[in-house]
């Protein structure tokens, strides 16, 4: 296993908080803090990735009366 530090600066509040999870316990504050990114960051980046973008088709789908004829062949997407 690689070894890598990170620094980072904590508000007081956090350093409070992590500071009373290691009394609660028993862990090291690395431990505490390796733990805590381990389920942290899935919620986080559930919570701030972007919403899939609407395309235009979307859009007119989302037309009330309004039908849009099923293509016999795919759009090739260009980049």
């Amino acid at each position: 296993m690689k070894n890598r530090s990170l620094q980072i600066r904590l508000e007081p509040e956090l350093t409070a908080l992590v500071d009373k999870a290691v009394q609660r316990t028993g862990l090291s504050k690395s431990e505490v803090l390796r733990q805590g990114l381990r389920k942290g960051v899935p919620e986080v980046i559930r919570a701030l990735e972007s919403p899939p973008r609407k395309t235009i088709v979307d859009a007119l789908l989302d037309l009330k009366g309004l039908e849009i004829p099923e293509r016999r062949h795919r759009l090739k997407r260009r980049l």
